[in-house]
């Protein structure tokens, strides 16, 4: 089915589902197939396909908005639509002809690691892959993988003129790879990040790409500097979650049955300070993260190169929004009590799942390492900055 007009109406639409779902979602380490339609059904994977291949092509301050959406909902649902996005914004990099093979099916879903745990040897026309990555969330779904391996000549890397190893990403088709159940965890359970093998597949070169190929799509979001983005976009969903987590503290102050002496939940004076100070914060890093995106989404339209300054306050809002909610959360975990403890209370799986979100590396403490970097005039260490 096409996408529908309003991204952030269909997923609004879906929350009905997703909840349903929520316990054999939960139990199956994967998405429900029930979700799983509605996903594909409302294009909500392909935020970041082009119009002209029937995706949204959605500008990153709607896509923020969704994965909030979505993440409120269930958290796993939210990150198997925002990792779908990676694969779609590098999509840039390939032959129009490509392109359109890869990402014209709507019904298509994708997963990616940009784990260099594989190699690539090249060979005539392409490359011979073989390689294991881990946390390759959504792959008993995906329809297609983007796998990050380094390039070999013979039996050892091939450097780059600057001294690191040269690094190629390469789309493999389902039946290519096998899977290794290991997703046995805590936080995001229903993501199904189990590892997936290849074992020496002819992959095409045109279905590779380098970060350092030339765009071959000139396009407002495809000027955006992929890496931030999607830390962006890691931290929407950690806002969703503790609007969640504030809401239920909510719903438990009104509900909770008071077994001690003295006043009930919501007559605390320490809990009313907490549940304040979170919704304020967490409204707070929302619009100072919507703000810093629409600044650079300006750029873009603009055809503004994006400078590192940009750059590192995107970086800054992304992880600021990330740590902010988190901090909400286990504040509305503690003051809940013995209540957050069971497992058909939301706050029970909100405290799982941004442990978990915030463990992922676009929103690790090295980004504001980098950002005090360019603030001081100095160059960032990582090169995806």
């Amino acid at each position: 089915m096409a996408a529908q007009h309003d991204p952030l109406h269909a997923a609004q639409t879906l929350r009905p589902t997703i909840l349903a779902a929520r316990k054999e979602t939960e139990e199956a380490r994967r998405l429900a197939p029930s979700v799983v339609a509605g996903l594909i059904d409302t294009g909500l994977c392909r935020l970041s396909v082009p119009a002209s291949l029937g995706g949204y092509e959605a500008a990153p301050m709607v896509g923020l908005r969704v994965y909030e959406e979505l993440a409120a909902a269930e958290a796993s649902v939210a990150w198997i639509a925002w990792n779908n996005a990676l694969p779609c914004l590098l999509s840039h990099f390939l032959a129009d002809a490509v392109r359109t093979e890869l990402f014209s099916d709507t019904r298509r879903i994708f997963a990616n690691s940009t784990r260099p745990s594989g190699k690539a040897v090249a060979t005539g026309g392409g490359f011979r892959v073989s390689g294991r990555w881990s946390l390759v969330s959504g792959c008993e779904l995906a329809d297609w993988l983007l796998l990050m391996c380094v390039v070999t000549e013979g039996s050892e890397p091939k450097v780059r003129s600057s001294g690191v190893p040269e690094l190629r990403m390469a789309y493999a088709p389902k039946g290519s790879y096998t899977i290794a159940d290991t997703w046995h965890v805590g936080g995001l359970r229903g993501t199904g990040s189990h590892d997936v093998m290849v074992a020496d597949v002819f992959v095409p070169i045109e279905w590779t790409h380098s970060f350092a190929d030339p765009s071959q799509l000139d396009r407002p979001l495809y000027r955006m500097p992929f890496a931030a983005l999607m830390s962006a976009g890691c931290a929407a969903m950690c806002l969703g979650i503790a609007r969640t987590a504030i809401d239920t503290l909510f719903e438990l102050g009104t509900a909770k049955v008071q077994v001690d002496l003295g006043p009930g939940l919501r007559d605390r004076p320490e809990v009313q300070a907490k549940v304040a100070g979170a919704a304020v914060a967490v409204d707070a890093a929302r619009l100072f993260l919507h703000h810093v995106t629409g600044d650079v989404w300006t750029l873009c339209n603009q055809k503004t190169p994006v400078a590192e300054m940009p750059r590192a306050r995107l970086w800054e809002a992304a992880v600021h929004a990330a740590r902010t909610a988190k901090g909400a959360v286990t504040s509305m975990y503690q003051a809940a009590g013995t209540s957050a403890l069971y497992v058909d209370c939301p706050l029970e799986r909100a405290h799982r799942d941004i442990h978990a979100v915030t463990q992922h590396v676009v929103l690790l403490h090295k980004w504001l390492e980098d950002s005090g970097r360019v603030r001081f005039g100095l160059k960032p260490n990582d090169p995806l900055f």
